[in-house]
């Protein structure tokens, strides 16, 4: 998190808000696709590293999830460039300039990022960790470089975010060989029951996408490229901030899936992060423009109220994700994505009325307003398939879940 700030504050003192928002806009639309032809494979992964369930040994796991990413990656590439040819006029100028790189870029995003998905659902956390560190280093090092050299333009953190994610893979391909996963077999079996899940969860991952992320091409589109540089930076840094409680629901993942307390768990989880996450969001609230002048510059200045809106979206989104785990573990994807659609709906039709109308400060409001809708949402769902009420996590019990928490995390890595 220390490092994409660092590299950030360059990038985004070099690029300005136009070229800050050129370069969201491209990573939106790779993300979209991504998005719409990875079939939710992150979340079957998930749930079919239940081994009480599911009994396939780790190497055939392995071979199957990267050769159906591979697959996934092929079908995505193709479509962003037949899309880009053929509907030139719904994209930058610059997203043409750089399809190539940018379909590398998707390209060792989606294996690396699915890849890396796989080790922490078998529950190795401190490997998924070390990649990410070791990308951190490789991104200061590149980025600091380019900074100081007055070499930083689009096509210099394209390369740089392409060579980051190779990093990640070699990572991954050493170690993946190292334990031996490269003598397993495909299994058809496997891949069927791993496209259907996805399927299952897909329409709700594509929601969750809708509301997330294409804000971002919605004021790209209404409000110029300048607009849309004010509301990416404070949406980066969100997603920044948004590591903190990400990798507390990385462990959450296998402690969930793995062990039989998991309503328990969840809603301890839960507990803690919306009274403690959401005094450190309320505190970077209040810090916000210190932040955001030290984040991106004098430049961004009108960044400081949009951040300050969006970190009510911090605060909320990351409680709802707590739920992922045990949802995923029950299978329950249909509900799930009964109620991600309601939300992208919502999320869709606030942004579609606020943004014409206030820009940057439009989309911020839409994403903070579903995310607060969305939690509300999350714990009529929670309550739903787990038939217990959910509402204790609003009775603070902080030393109880602290040592709990403690116990059964350190009983996991026994």
């Amino acid at each position: 998190m220390i490092a994409v700030f660092i590299t950030g504050g360059m990038i985004n003192r070099s690029l300005g808000p136009g070229g800050r928002g050129v370069l969201a806009e491209m990573q939106t639309w790779v993300g979209l696709f991504i998005v719409i032809f990875g079939v939710s494979i992150d979340t079957a992964t998930y749930h079919f590293a239940n081994k009480d369930v599911y009994s396939n040994d780790n190497k055939t796991k392995f071979v199957t999830v990267f050769l159906l990413n591979i697959i996934y990656a092929f079908l995505a590439t193709i479509s962003l460039m037949l899309f880009v040819f053929y509907k030139p006029q719904a994209v930058s100028s610059k997203t043409l300039e750089f399809l190539f790189l940018l379909d590398i870029y998707l390209i060792v995003l989606m294996l690396a990022a699915n890849l890396t998905v796989f080790f922490q659902a078998l529950g190795d956390i401190k490997f998924s960790a070390l990649i990410g560190i070791t990308q951190a280093v490789i991104n200061i090092m590149i980025v600091s470089v380019g900074f100081f050299l007055g070499f930083i333009n689009i096509r210099f953190v394209i390369v740089s975010m392409i060579i980051s994610q190779f990093v990640a893979l070699i990572m991954i391909f050493r170690t993946s060989f190292k334990a031996g996963f490269g003598s397993g077999k495909f299994s058809m079996g496997m891949a069927r029951i791993l496209i259907i899940t996805g399927l299952k969860q897909h329409m709700s991952t594509i929601a969750t996408f809708m509301y997330i992320k294409m804000n971002q091409l919605i004021v790209f589109r209404y409000s110029g490229e300048g607009q849309a540089g004010i509301f990416a930076v404070p949406l980066a840094l969100a997603s920044y901030l948004m590591i903190i409680p990400g990798t507390f629901q990385a462990a959450l993942y296998p402690r969930v899936i793995h062990f039989r307390d998991d309503f328990e768990i969840t809603v301890k989880a839960i507990r803690l992060g919306f009274y403690v996450w959401g005094s450190i969001a309320i505190f970077i609230m209040l810090c916000a423009r210190p932040i955001i002048l030290i984040y991106a510059g004098n430049s961004f200045a009108e960044s400081v109220n949009v951040f300050r809106i969006l970190m009510i979206a911090v605060w909320f989104l990351p409680l709802s994700s707590f739920v992922a785990p045990y949802y995923v573990k029950k299978g329950v994807f249909g509900i799930a994505a009964i109620f991600a659609i309601f939300i992208g709906i919502i999320s869709m039709g606030l942004n579609m009325w606020l943004v014409p109308k206030y820009a940057s400060i439009g989309a911020a409001i839409a994403t903070a307003s579903t995310c607060l809708i969305g939690f509300c949402s999350v714990l009529l769902f929670f309550y739903i398939i787990s038939k217990k009420n959910p509402l204790v996590i609003f009775k603070p019990a902080f030393k109880e879940e602290a040592y709990f928490i403690k116990q059964a995390y350190l009983g996991m890595t026994k």
